[in-house]
């Protein structure tokens, strides 16, 4: 009898032990055998084996774009789990509207191909199942002065998941290209909430925590005519390997969603039905720019049509200059806000003889053909 009831006891360890993970998470947190080892998962997340407690477990991990030969963990040890549709856990408003002038289109053609499942499980191609934001023209091409930065905060309560260090590193026509930043929540744990070109605020690792509405850091805006995009992304692919990804206007809290009212921003204004993208494929290679068919401008502001998103072009940037600071206004628009000027309009050169224009557009006050101060392009 002690001999059956033994050899139960092994038997049941043993199943357990070589039983697959329950869901996604089951691996970060997993036990692992050597303090500082790696692997990278088959998602592309690298995992470090950590000590918690008394305890060695792999790490939530970083995401990669690599091929390494490093070793892989165990692809038969995670199962890829759905993000649910309905879960609101974005709590606070995850940037400062003041200061954007636009948003773009879940599903729209802006920026560069992201394509893959939505969190309703439909398989989509040839699109961008992502979210952009263009800020007020007096926020473009800021990189190094902290107090004209475009402000990204933590949406919820939750936890830093992924780093992607990218600053410096240019590409997709921006100099300074930001770094990217990944959250997750336990209202969801098969989500990650992806600030993109963003440079941190304090020098973050994975693992840290993040309180709703904490200031994380500012977008990277290196250049007029640059925006930042945020993902929601399933913290796994699908078994055909695409992505998973969500728009975040379907998990915000009321208090959110009222935020985003208040600017004239609602959630059935933000999402182009897959089926008319169908029939209306995304060329992105037609240098449209941004047009009111993919963007959508906050309240009292204008999308200027024709500007290009210059998220999916390859080329440098060849401008790199800064405007000129000029004085700022706490008006929402940033086009017939006093902190801005138009060629052409009288002026006064004894009050100072630079000037902006609302599309950044750098002005000098001086006399025109009549003789009298006019605003006029800075050559």
């Amino acid at each position: 009898m002690r001999f059956h009831l033994t050899y139960i006891a092994l038997a049941s360890l043993t199943l357990s032990f070589f039983a697959p993970a329950a869901n996604a998470d089951e691996q970060v947190g997993g036990d692992c055998k050597k303090l500082g080892e790696t692997a990278v998962d088959p998602s592309g997340f690298k995992h470090k084996c950590i000590k918690s407690g008394n305890k060695l477990i792999w790490d939530e991990g970083i995401k990669t774009n690599t091929s390494s030969t490093q070793n892989k963990v165990d692809s038969n040890s995670i199962i890829f789990a759905w993000p649910s549709t309905t879960a609101k856990y974005i709590t606070s408003v995850p940037i400062d509207l003041n200061q954007i002038n636009s948003i773009s289109k879940y599903a729209g053609c802006s920026g560069h191909n992201r394509d893959g499942y939505t969190f309703e499980r439909v398989l989509t191609s040839n699109l961008s199942l992502k979210h952009y934001f263009y800020p007020i023209a007096q926020f473009q091409g800021t990189t190094d002065k902290v107090k004209d930065k475009v402000k990204v905060f933590a949406p919820f309560d939750g936890t830093v998941a992924t780093i992607q260090l990218e600053a410096n590193k240019g590409g997709m026509g921006r100099p300074k290209n930001g770094n990217g930043l990944g959250l997750s929540t336990p209202l969801d744990k098969n989500i990650l909430f992806s600030f993109g070109h963003i440079y941190f605020l304090k020098s973050f690792k994975v693992g840290d925590s993040v309180k709703a509405g904490q200031l994380l850091g500012y977008a990277s805006m290196s250049d007029a005519g640059f925006d930042f995009d945020i993902d929601l992304e399933g913290k796994s692919r699908a078994s055909n390997e695409s992505e998973v990804l969500g728009s975040i206007f379907d998990h915000m809290a009321k208090s959110v969603l009222g935020s985003f009212a208040e600017h004239g921003i609602s959630p059935n204004q933000m999402k182009i039905a897959i089926v008319d993208r169908q029939k209306q494929p995304c060329d992105f290679n037609s240098g449209v720019g941004r047009t009111t068919a993919d963007w959508v401008a906050l309240k009292g502001q204008t999308i200027k049509t024709g500007t290009s998103s210059p998220q999916g072009s390859s080329a440098s940037s060849s401008n790199t200059s800064k405007p000129t600071d000029a004085p700022k206004s706490s008006a929402n628009t940033d086009s017939e806000s006093s902190s801005f000027q138009k060629e052409g309009q009288a002026c006064d050169s004894t009050k100072g003889p630079n000037g902006k224009a609302s599309d950044g557009t750098q002005l000098v006050c001086k006399p025109g053909s009549d003789g009298k101060d006019i605003w006029q392009v800075k050559k």
